[in-house]
């Protein structure tokens, strides 16, 4: 699976990238394997399904997560998406942020 998680128009989610990486796949959990992958461009992921002005777009400054769920459920999809937003708010992260789940 790939996650994008961006902070759109603010530059600060690619500033705490590794930081944030290592917060959500810390070695005590088991629910999510993975890595930072600076190699996926932002373009195979689908565009938001709403408007820019909603959040805080277009989709600019953001990283991706290249990894595996223990399942895959809207339960583990859920708490990955908790586990980020813990994360980025404990590295100091108060924008809006888009976060993305491809399963390929």
């Amino acid at each position: 699976m790939k996650v994008r998680i961006d902070g759109g128009v603010d530059p600060s989610i690619p500033v705490v990238a590794p930081q944030l990486a290592r917060h959500v796949v810390a070695a005590e959990q088991k629910m999510f394997a993975g890595e930072l992958d600076e190699t996926l461009p932002l373009g195979e992921f689908p565009a938001p399904p709403f408007e820019d002005s909603f959040w805080n777009g277009p989709p600019l400054h953001g990283m991706t997560l290249s990894g595996e769920l223990a399942e895959w459920s809207c339960d583990a999809v859920g708490w990955l998406a908790a586990t980020v937003a813990d994360s980025a708010a404990h590295l100091g992260i108060h924008t809006p942020v888009l976060f993305t789940v491809l399963r390929v």
